[in-house]
């Protein structure tokens, strides 16, 4: 096992980078009059608080919470349910595991390593049950976020042989984002670029507007960080169409951030402030509101000087 320090590292890199495996947008899809969230709000309600179905609804909504970040609520909901002593194993897991991240927020670190060791620790006892390939990269993503990176290396290379000829496009993109997650923490930038491409291609199949947004940001700050400005200013401006809707207003406003970063690197000040402009700092958290302050200090002096 790393270190704490390490541990606390890649936990914080994995809020950041990349996201949940549950497919609460395909539950969600069912119904398209109401938001996602009042409509598992609604399903919730109308079955019996701690029976089968409203349990797994239950994990459809804290995958909703984390999407959005809802750090708090989720860190709320986890308390709750694990005061219940009938919880299901993989609900179980995943309430240990979200609440291990939502910990570490508020920063209590050594109880969120905790609870994440004991998180892996179930996953180890119940993964010889797993029939779904996606509780094996979750296992794999889990191993990840704990710093064993060889142990969910060998995990996502088992699965991608034993499913190679899947199709699924939810498979393909949980397995190319977790990939790529390994190949970046590695350095290995190039690599994950082929990655992070294949799991945007599989998120367009789908059709998913929050793993589209994912998947593109993602891809476009590895391009960013190989130094492929233009290819990483065209991914994070196709983003706008899909993060315009109020339910991803927080990645609206850092994938402008980005764009504006990317302006000034290529030396297009009045590019940059055509993006700065609409960004809404309120949505912002502290890593990106200090980059939106440092471009706001750079602009003023370029355009003070012409």
């Amino acid at each position: 096992m790393r270190s704490a320090s390490f541990f606390i590292l890649l936990l914080a890199f994995k809020l950041s980078a990349s996201e949940n495996l549950s497919d609460h947008e395909q539950f969600c899809q069912q119904e398209v009059s109401t938001s996602c969230e009042q409509y598992i709000t609604q399903q919730l309600s109308a079955l019996s608080s701690f029976s089968h179905g409203w349990y797994r609804i239950k994990g459809f909504q804290l995958d909703y919470m984390f999407d959005q970040r809802q750090f708090q609520q989720l860190q709320a909901e986890a308390e709750l349910l694990l005061q219940q002593q009938a919880l299901p194993d993989m609900l179980k897991v995943q309430v240990h595991f979200y609440y291990a991240k939502t910990l570490f927020i508020s920063g209590q670190a050594e109880l969120a390593k905790h609870y994440a060791s004991t998180a892996m620790q179930m996953l180890q006892q119940v993964y010889s049950a797993f029939g779904n390939p996606l509780r094996i990269i979750e296992l794999a993503n889990l191993q990840y976020s704990l710093g064993e990176l060889e142990q969910a290396e060998q995990l996502l290379n088992q699965v991608q042989l034993k499913y190679q000829k899947s199709k699924d496009p939810l498979f393909l993109y949980e397995l190319y984002s977790n990939k790529a997650l390994l190949s970046h923490q590695r350095d290995k930038l190039d690599e994950a670029a082929q990655y992070r491409t294949e799991a945007l291609n599989a998120s367009l199949v789908m059709g998913h507007n929050n793993k589209i947004i994912i998947a593109m940001g993602n891809l476009a700050r590895t391009k960013q960080l190989l130094g492929q400005l233009q290819a990483a200013y065209e991914l994070y401006e196709q983003s706008l169409v899909y993060t315009s809707q109020p339910e991803y207003q927080v990645q609206h406003a850092i994938h402008l951030v980005r764009l504006t970063e990317i302006c000034l690197q290529q030396q297009q000040p009045a590019q940059a402030l055509t993006f700065y402009t609409r960004i809404d700092p309120q949505l912002l958290g502290e890593f990106h509101q200090q980059l939106y302050q440092e471009f706001g200090s750079v602009l003023v002096v370029v355009t003070a000087d012409k």
